[in-house]
């Protein structure tokens, strides 16, 4: 695996990435839009249960030719 396949964004780094609010995010999640992502089944209190991989995240940006705001 490389990198990109092992690294993970929450749902804020992906808002900061896009220059959005995390409620954006999360309102993409509703209307299953957005790359694709996992829910953790168990995490300590005030940790964030949502993940989006990076190798996913790149994937999404390049089939809907989507440039981040603040690209890595």
């Amino acid at each position: 695996m490389t990198i990109t396949e092992t690294q993970f964004l929450t749902t804020d780094q992906l808002a900061e990435r896009y220059g959005l609010s995390p409620s954006t995010i999360k309102s993409w999640r509703h209307r299953n839009y957005g790359p694709e992502y996992y829910e953790l089944p168990f995490v300590a209190f005030g940790t964030p249960k949502i993940r989006y991989q990076l190798h996913k995240v790149l994937a999404w940006e390049e089939a809907n030719q989507i440039t981040p705001i603040k690209p890595f």
